[in-house]
């Protein structure tokens, strides 16, 4: 996987988040049928450009849109 990669699947994943809402991990993996290293990947890409916020909630990671950054994700 290349960073190309990694960043085409952060652009889904952001795209999947600004239709749906707030998600788990899981629901994501569930939705983008990408392999976890995939996800973790594009997550810390979008999380390190300020792009999501996270949360944990019972020992479930949950992500959304940060509303403080919320310029479309190309």
């Amino acid at each position: 996987m290349i960073k190309n990669d990694v960043g085409m699947n952060a652009g889904d994943i952001y795209l999947l988040l600004s239709e749906r809402g707030r998600l788990s991990l899981r629901g994501i993996g569930e939705l983008t049928q990408k392999r976890e290293p995939h996800i973790f990947l594009s997550i810390g890409w979008l999380l390190r450009e300020g792009k999501l916020y996270a949360s944990e909630q019972n020992g479930e990671w949950f992500f959304e849109i940060n509303s403080a950054r919320s310029e479309m994700y190309y």
